[in-house]
């Protein structure tokens, strides 16, 4: 039985899996643009899902502004073998995040060829804003997604 834990995001965690390939090739071409991949070590808002001790799934928040902030995800093609695992705790760590830290829009970008991410972004509960042209380091399109979280006092 896998050993499953949720730890604090090290840039490390984001090396391994790039190492050790990820989840889809476009992720790895992205990958390949090492200054400009989004993953950030933020203090209480970035976390891993580590299954026995290695890194397959990893994500968080990045303030831009008050109530806004950028979500990132990142995953090793180990976690296709932990899908609904890994699915559900992205879901409910970047929820707890952006209700804990009062941000009312979660944006991201999702490369527009990666079928997959677009529509994990949107089982997340992003729509989808419009396409980014020309977005990407390689000049690629994106689009952008966001979600709107209402807050109940």
């Amino acid at each position: 039985m896998a050993n499953f834990k949720i730890v604090p995001y090290e840039k490390h965690h984001g090396d391994q899996m790039v190492e050790f390939g990820l989840n889809h090739k476009l992720m790895d071409i992205d990958a390949s643009y090492t200054e400009n991949r989004i993953d950030a070590k933020v203090f209480g808002l970035s976390f891993t899902l580590l299954v026995d001790n290695n890194p397959i799934f990893s994500g968080g928040i990045i303030p831009l502004w008050d109530g806004v902030a950028e979500g990132w995800v990142m995953a090793s093609k180990g976690v296709h073998d932990y899908k609904i695992k890994a699915a559900s705790e992205v879901k409910r760590r970047i929820d707890y995040l952006c209700k804990n830290n009062e941000v009312w829009r979660l944006q991201t970008a999702v490369k527009e060829e990666f079928i997959t991410g677009v529509r994990f972004a949107e089982w997340l509960g992003l729509k989808n804003e419009g396409l980014m042209t020309m977005y990407g380091p390689d000049k690629t399109n994106y689009y952008r997604m966001a979600k709107i979280y209402e807050f109940h006092r």
